[in-house]
Parts: C-alpha cells; sequence; structure tokens
C-alpha cells in the first residue's frame, strides 16, 4: 500500500482564507482552519484615511500636483493578510501538521500569497493555481485538485 504525503490545500482570496488537510486520494477534505480579513471586503476609499498630499513646487508655492499614494489600502491589507497566512503556514510546518501544499488563490491574490510565503514554506509548494475557490464547497474543491503523490 503506498503512503501519501500529508498535504494541505490552502484557498483564498484576499478577504478569506481556508486551509485543507488531505492525506490520501480517497480520503475526504478536512477543513483545518478558515481564516478572515474583514477589510478585504472594504472598497478602497474606506481603507484610505484621507487623500494624498500635495506636492509644493520648487519655488515653495501650493500649487503643486497631487502626489500619488505608493501602496493602495486593499495592497496594503493584502499583504498583511498574506503575511498572517504565512505565520500559520510556517507554525504548522513547525509542528510536522503537513509535509506539502496545494495553492489555489484568486488571480489578484496570488501574487501577494507568494511573495510573503517564507523559504521553507515555499520550499513545500507543489502546486500552485490562480483559482479562487473560497466560496466552493469541499466536493467541488477536491475535484480541482491534481493527484497527490506518493512517498517513493
Amino acid at each position: 500500500m503506498a503512503q501519501y504525503l500529508l498535504t494541505w490545500i490552502l484557498v483564498a482570496d484576499s478577504a478569506r482564507a481556508r486551509i485543507f488537510e488531505w492525506s490520501e486520494p480517497s480520503a475526504p477534505l478536512t477543513e483545518i482552519t478558515d481564516l478572515t480579513n474583514p477589510q478585504g471586503r472594504l472598497k478602497e476609499q474606506a481603507l484610505s484615511s484621507d487623500r494624498p498630499g500635495v506636492a509644493s513646487s520648487a519655488h515653495g508655492s501650493n500649487s503643486g500636483h497631487p502626489m500619488q499614494a505608493s501602496h493602495s489600502g486593499h495592497d496594503k491589507s493584502e499583504s498583511v493578510f498574506a503575511g498572517q497566512i504565512d505565520a500559520t503556514l510556517v507554525a504548522a510546518l513547525d509542528a510536522g501538521r503537513y509535509k506539502q501544499l496545494m495553492l489555489f488563490a484568486a488571480p489578484h491574490f496570488l501574487g501577494s500569497l507568494r511573495s510573503q510565503l517564507t523559504p521553507r514554506v515555499a520550499k513545500t509548494v507543489v502546486e500552485s493555481n490562480p483559482l479562487d475557490l473560497t466560496r466552493e464547497d469541499v466536493s467541488a474543491i477536491k475535484s480541482r485538485l491534481p493527484a497527490l503523490k506518493a512517498v517513493l
């Protein structure tokens, strides 16, 4: 009988991350945790405290042009949430709770998530797809998963 690596499946977008455990092809997915980022669903205006400042001209007048914010409120919120997801994954990896990781994240969030993964967690990623499955039921998520890899 083949042995399979204990696998976690992360299904995420900028507002929600669900983590499932999967131990063998015939086994059901078991939801481990459901993390939320309430700011992920807010409009940009609600995340920004005020308008950008105005750059003054070289002569000191205030007739300059509006400054652009270097990062939007959504970018910051996504980055913080992706960091929180990584912290959860690091703690679980340290505890030996999974050996490999599959990522399914909304296209706009997948880049933020990848940039926040620590190298140790990134090494466990065996599958990465730009799909938002956060609102799907467990059977729909499982139907999207590739085959588990057996331990040789």
